[in-house]
C-alpha cells in the first residue's frame, strides 16, 4: 500500500517543487545529470538557457525554454534539430502533477550524442527528491568566494586554470591529472587528490571553459556531506591588475551531516566543515595560477623585480 504524505508534507512538497523548477540555475546542484545552466535570453514569456547534461560518459549542450503560468510550467528541452525534443509540464502547487511528452526532430538525420528523453526523466526525479528537502532546497545551499589579485597576464592565467598537465607541479594535493577535452572546450577529467593523511582519491570531474574567462566544474563524486558541488575560476582584467576568484556552491546533504558529524548537526556547522576542507584547496589554486602567471610574466621580462610585480 503506497503512503501518501500528510497534507502538510504535501504541501512543503508542491511548494519546494515550484520554487526548482523556476530556479534553473540551481539545477546542477540538485540534478546528478545537469552540469551547469546558464541563461541565454528571457522575455515576458519565455526564459531560455543553455544546459550542459552529462550520461552515460558523455556531455553535450541542450537547449532549455521554460514557460510559466499560473496554470502550467512548461519546459521544453531541444538537443539539437536532428534529435526528439522532450517537453515536461507540471501543474504548480500539485507536486503528483508531471507529465512528459517526446516530439520527433525538426528534421531527419542521425542524431548526435545520447538519447535526451531517458536523462530529462532523471533529471525530473532529483528535482522532485530535492523538492521534499525540509525547508525547502535552498535551506541547504552554502556558497562561498576566495580572489587573489595579480599582475601576470589573462592569458597565463587561463593557460594554467585549462592546462590542468600542469597542476601536480605546482599544487601539493594534486597527486595527477588525465583529462581529454573536446572542441566545445569540454573537459572530461580525472583527478588523483591527496588527502591531508596522504592517501590518494581518484575524483571524476566535467569542466566547462566558457567565454575565455571562465572555467566551470562540476566533480561527480562528493565527499558525504555533501550532495553536489559547483565550482567557478574566473579571470577578471582590471586598470592595474587581474584579479582570480574561485567561488564554490554546496548542495549538503541532510543524511550526509549526520554520518560525518553526528546527529543534531546544523548546516552552519557543516558550511564551516565544508569552507576549511574544500577553502584550503581553493586558495592553493588561486595562489598557484598567480605564481604561474607572474612567472611567466617575468620570462617574458627577466629585468622585472618581485618587487615591482607586487604581491597584493
Amino acid at each position: 500500500m503506497t503512503t501518501l504524505p500528510s497534507p502538510n508534507r504535501a504541501a512543503s512538497i508542491a511548494t519546494g517543487a515550484d520554487q526548482i523548477f523556476a530556479e534553473v540555475h540551481t539545477w546542477p546542484l540538485f540534478a546528478r545529470s545537469v552540469v551547469h545552466a546558464r541563461e541565454h535570453a528571457a522575455s515576458d514569456d519565455v526564459e531560455t538557457f543553455e544546459l550542459w547534461l552529462h550520461h552515460a560518459g558523455a556531455t553535450r549542450r541542450v537547449v532549455l525554454e521554460r514557460r510559466a503560468s499560473a496554470d502550467v510550467t512548461t519546459l521544453v528541452f531541444t538537443p539539437g534539430a536532428d534529435s526528439p525534443i522532450t517537453t515536461v509540464r507540471h501543474a504548480p502547487g500539485v507536486v503528483a502533477d508531471v507529465e512528459f511528452r517526446t516530439a520527433p526532430p525538426a528534421r531527419s538525420g542521425t542524431a548526435v550524442g545520447f538519447p535526451i528523453d531517458p536523462v530529462v526523466r532523471t533529471i525530473v526525479a532529483d528535482l522532485l527528491t530535492a523538492a521534499d528537502l525540509p525547508g525547502g532546497p535552498g535551506a541547504w545551499l552554502y556558497t562561498f568566494e576566495d580572489s587573489v589579485r595579480t599582475h601576470g597576464r589573462v592569458a597565463d592565467v587561463l593557460e594554467f586554470l585549462r592546462k590542468l598537465e600542469v597542476w601536480p607541479e605546482h599544487l601539493a594535493h594534486v597527486h595527477d591529472v588525465t583529462y581529454v577535452e573536446d572542441e566545445d572546450g569540454i573537459q572530461t577529467v580525472s583527478t588523483t587528490v591527496l588527502a591531508h593523511d596522504g592517501t590518494p582519491h581518484q575524483i571524476p570531474s566535467i569542466r566547462i571553459c566558457l567565454d575565455h574567462a571562465r572555467v566551470i566544474y562540476k566533480p561527480l563524486t562528493v565527499p558525504p556531506i555533501a550532495h553536489a558541488h559547483l565550482g567557478q575560476w574566473l579571470v577578471e582584467q582590471h586598470a592595474e591588475y587581474v584579479t582570480v576568484s574561485g567561488r564554490h556552491t554546496v548542495a549538503l546533504d541532510p543524511a550526509g551531516m549526520r554520518r560525518v558529524l553526528g546527529d543534531g548537526a546544523a548546516v552552519d556547522r557543516a558550511s564551516r566543515h565544508v569552507r576549511a576542507a574544500l577553502g584550503k584547496h581553493s586558495l592553493d589554486t588561486l595562489d598557484a595560477a598567480k605564481s604561474y602567471a607572474e612567472s611567466r610574466l617575468r620570462a617574458h621580462d627577466p629585468a622585472l623585480s618581485w618587487e615591482r610585480l607586487g604581491t597584493a
